[in-house]
């Protein structure tokens, strides 16, 4: 066997705590402090009047919620306008991304141009209300606070027909809908008021099934839409919408049998008998993987049928098995084993079922069992940019807290027209989210029932990346145990455990510790891209599936991997390797940065805590410290698209990009400096007091005139050392 350059790990210990420099000139206000006071003196007199009106047991505390959203000069994590706030009495419970053309810019180029900016959710009593218009109507104002008033573009009153999201039924019955308040973990008496104001309207909110996540509480609410529209004027309701139906296979795709295909199964254990995945989905009521795979049901899903056990079956097994290519082709051997949660019932994608799915998988994954996990279902709605689902919130906290590797489905829904839009938990940050090619082969490109992009920002680069899902042309042939045979397939609900199955054996064939957040990242720097494909169709491209290919350098590159954590406080540099030999011809850098985000749910422009600002220097190595850009928004997205939000990738949990360099002195040991960002309910934080996070950097380097950099590397930085694959574990791929 042919030697072969394997990844080269233990990156991290190359890295060095770095000072950066940074200086900023003097803020430009767009208005006087008249102005501003011109401006909103009449709209926070309305807030006033509305407040007042209120019932009281619309507004428990005697609080109210209204809107204030700041300039698009202010977005910035460091201009909250906390010391006002403060000053007034008044609180900030939430935050939201709104589009605007303000009156006036501090950038003459903006002038005229929709921008994004915050608009804070601020609660208060009339008298706090009162204060904050005697604040701003003073003759003389402290500068501080003078600064922050002068940072706000307008303020509103919140009206019950504003909060209400999708179409309410046009009957007079009652209906299922999701709630989302204004209510932390120790704001009880908020739920309890709201509780007892929905039973006042004829309606029920059924607390039992509430969920908790960060400052906000999901909750059903049973009631008439005239009901639920007269609920919405609670002041701390932030969002209603129609109970959506949880998705799991597309009605209109049909199974075939394909009798020529092999369906013998491995007579061998799982490569690492010791590590389970979870799957949450139909179930699988059969034994034929028992010895892989262990089903767990719960009471309300002992009875199901054999739509929802098809799709456990062919879920689970693709991710054991893989897929068939031919009628040549075996089964494959596992990587793990599986603990399948049937988290479904025949009546599921109905109230209460979308919030018991939701706890049952929380529960399952709160444990800290698992490091991998596969969703092929969820709500079936598109995702919304005011708003983070309840599905989202929750999961991407749970994946966060324990360090795991999860692939969503998209959805289905791509041909849908104004629903075709990626579905939750298809945003989350923390998770891989799966959409499907319509092909295996090289000429592939998205199947037209994948859900598309773009994800909210920060997540905004949706789907993460597709793998082959199937077409009517191509289908997803799979091992159903149900019917003892092959099956030809299609959905997002098979590319997403497909994907996994690669990031499984990558962890099961090598005994390098990987991180979930690593094991994201070097999916994401081998995913094959094509640039003229939109990036809201395919993400950062078409995930391999050999596990073992990503474990390998190609000929003539050298791919280290660089993991650990973003300590408090922290700045680090990360030199690029690369030997000791002028580059005289054309280089290439291709790096992948990933980090494995904290989350502020009721802050949605601000929905990460943490960010990185990661500068290249070029010439460092010369001590010329020099930046170049490298990463920046446009490895996101078309300037077009994103260009009226200028910060917006610094709080993206993923970058990704290659760049090419010419010439002799272009590359004279580089590196990227990367300042860990941290925030907390939409403001900024001091370093102190931020947390740490789990970041992974993987860097590929080449230049045509080195064709054995790899091993050049190695004698320059003896302390990488290509990863440990063990071979008595190599299966076929």
């Amino acid at each position: 066997m042919p030697e072969r350059n394997l990844l080269l790990g233990k990156g991290e210990a190359l890295t060095t705590a770095q000072t950066i420099k940074r200086g900023s000139g003097p803020k430009k206000f767009p208005y006087t402090i008249e102005e501003v006071r011109s401006e909103i003196s009449a709209s926070l007199e309305q807030v006033q009047h509305s407040l007042s009106a209120l019932p009281k047991s619309a507004k428990p505390r005697g609080e109210g919620v209204f809107e204030l959203t700041l300039h698009p000069a202010f977005l910035g994590r460091s201009y909250f306008p906390k010391n006002i706030l403060k000053k007034a009495g008044l609180r900030d419970v939430g935050s939201k991304e709104t589009s605007i053309i303000p009156r006036r810019v501090t950038d003459i180029r903006d002038a005229g141009k929709t921008q994004a900016t915050a608009t804070l959710f601020i609660a208060g009593t009339e008298s706090a209300v009162a204060n904050l218009r005697s604040l701003l109507r003073a003759s003389s104002i402290p500068s501080t606070l003078e600064k922050e008033l002068k940072e706000i573009e307008s303020v509103r009153w919140i009206n019950n027909e504003s909060k209400i999201r999708g179409q309410l039924p046009q009957d007079d019955g009652t209906h299922a809908f999701e709630v989302a308040l204004h209510a932390g973990a120790d704001e009880e008496d908020i739920v309890a008021s709201f509780a007892e104001f929905v039973r006042a309207h004829s309606g029920k909110a059924d607390l039992k099934r509430r969920i908790k996540v960060g400052g906000l509480t999901f909750i059903p609410v049973y009631a008439s839409s005239e009901a639920m529209v007269a609920i919405a004027s609670h002041t701390f309701l932030r969002v209603a919408r129609p109970m959506p139906e949880l998705r799991v296979a597309h009605p209109s795709m049909a199974r075939s049998t394909l009798l020529n295909y092999s369906t013998t199964l491995p007579n061998q254990a799982a490569i690492a008998p010791d590590r389970a995945v979870a799957i949450f989905d139909g179930g699988l009521g059969t034994t034929d993987l028992s010895r892989w795979a262990t089903e767990y049901y719960y009471e309300d899903t002992d009875e199901t049928n054999g739509q929802l056990l098809m799709h456990g079956n062919e879920v689970t097994s693709t991710f054991l098995f893989g897929r068939l290519g031919s009628k040549a082709d075996e089964l494959k051997r596992p990587y793990m084993n599986v603990h399948h949660y049937r988290v479904l019932s025949p009546i599921s994608g109905r109230d209460p079922d979308l919030f018991d799915v939701l706890i049952k998988i929380r529960d399952a994954l709160d444990s800290g069992e698992y490091k991998f996990a596969n969703l092929s279902l969820g709500p079936r709605m598109q995702i919304n940019d005011e708003e983070v689902h309840a599905w989202t919130a929750t999961l991407d906290q749970v994946c966060s807290r324990h360090g795991i590797l999860a692939t969503v489905a998209v959805g289905n829904d791509g041909e849908v027209d104004g629903a075709n839009r990626i579905q939750p938990p298809g945003d989350m940050v923390n998770a891989l989210a799966i959409g499907a090619a319509d092909t295996s082969c090289a000429r592939w490109k998205r199947a037209e029932y994948s859900c598309i992009g773009p994800g909210r920002s920060p997540g905004y680069v949706k789907p993460d990346g597709i793998a082959f899902g199937g077409s009517d042309s191509e289908p997803f042939k799979v091992f159903n145990p149900l019917l003892g045979s092959a099956v030809g397939v299609q959905g997002t609900s098979y590319s997403a455990p497909l994907t996994l199955r690669t990031a499984a054996g990558i962890a099961s064939s090598t005994s390098y510790e990987m991180t979930a957040i690593a094991l994201k990242a070097l999916l994401i720097h081998h995913a094959e891209y094509k640039r003229k494909i939109s990036r809201n169709e395919i993400g950062w491209g078409r995930f391999q599936e050999d596990a073992l290919a990503l474990l390998e350098c190609e000929d003539g590159c050298a791919t280290i991997i660089f993991q650990g954590q973003l300590e408090k406080g922290q700045y680090l540099r990360c030199p690029i390797p690369f030997p000791d030999i002028p580059i005289t011809s054309k280089a290439k850098i291709k790096a992948t940065f990933c980090i494995q985000a904290h989350t502020d749910p009721e802050h949605t422009i601000n929905y990460t805590r943490s960010g990185m600002g990661v500068v290249f220097r070029p010439k460092a190595g010369a001590g010329i410290e020099t930046s170049k850009d490298f990463f920046g928004r446009g490895s996101q997205y078309k300037m077009t698209e994103r260009q009226y939000r200028d910060d917006a990738h610094k709080w993206e949990t993923c970058l990704h990009r290659d760049r090419s360099f010419d010439g002799e002195d272009s590359l004279i040991g580089p590196v990227f400096d990367i300042e860990y960002h941290a925030r907390e309910s939409s403001r900024g934080v001091p370093p102190s007091s931020a947390p740490d996070v789990n970041y992974a950097l993987i860097i590929s380097v080449q230049a045509d005139e080195i064709p054995d950099i790899y091993n050049l590397i190695r004698q320059k930085y003896q302390v990488l050392q290509p990863v440990e694959v063990t071979l008595e574990n190599t299966i076929t791929i």
